[in-house]
């Protein structure tokens, strides 16, 4: 019976001592924002003007630099691919932002010749994933996906952000 008594009491207390809401607001304009609150997609890659992007990768020896600048809404930029005992090669790339998509056309030099390939990149958390997929003519002078859906992106080189100066240095 005590038992009862004290639930009830503590119930009693706890509901007198809420406060009373009577419809009103509280006063929006003493609120402070959440400075927490993210208010980009962190997935959707940034189309800041005149901003430099830079990421790399390294796996044991072979490393990949990737520096880019958005400029009324164009990408250009360069790229390395940097080989340890296989082929290096290194070049500009020009394209478009797609939402989380970066589609770059890659002219670069390699062994004394000049090619020119299409590369995706998808913005995952932060980071860029490089999309592997197959060409649809292997002989053609400027390489293109045969099917943007078939690109897969857990294959390829996963690139973090990094120092821009020390990626301007590589690119050299």
């Amino acid at each position: 019976m005590k038992k009862a008594f004290l639930i009830l009491s503590g119930t009693v207390l706890m509901i007198c001592s809420c406060e009373k809401n009577d419809g009103k607001q509280m006063n929006a304009g003493n609120r402070k924002p959440d400075t927490l609150a993210v208010s980009e997609d962190p997935n959707q890659i940034s189309e800041k003007e005149n901003v430099d992007y830079c990421y790399m990768n390294v796996i044991g020896k072979d490393s990949m630099f990737l520096s880019y600048k958005i400029t009324n809404g164009n990408v250009s930029g360069k790229l390395k691919y940097k080989n340890f005992e296989k082929d290096s090669n290194s070049g500009d790339i020009i394209g478009k932002v797609a939402g989380d998509t970066l589609r770059v056309n890659y002219k670069f030099a390699s062994e004394g010749s000049v090619s020119e390939r299409e590369i995706y990149f998808l913005q995952d958390s932060g980071v860029l994933l490089e999309g592997i997929g197959e060409y649809a003519d292997p002989g053609a002078e400027k390489l293109v996906y045969s099917s943007a859906k078939a690109i897969n992106y857990s294959k390829g080189q996963r690139l973090t952000p990094a120092d821009c100066k020390m990626i301007a240095n590589k690119l050299k």
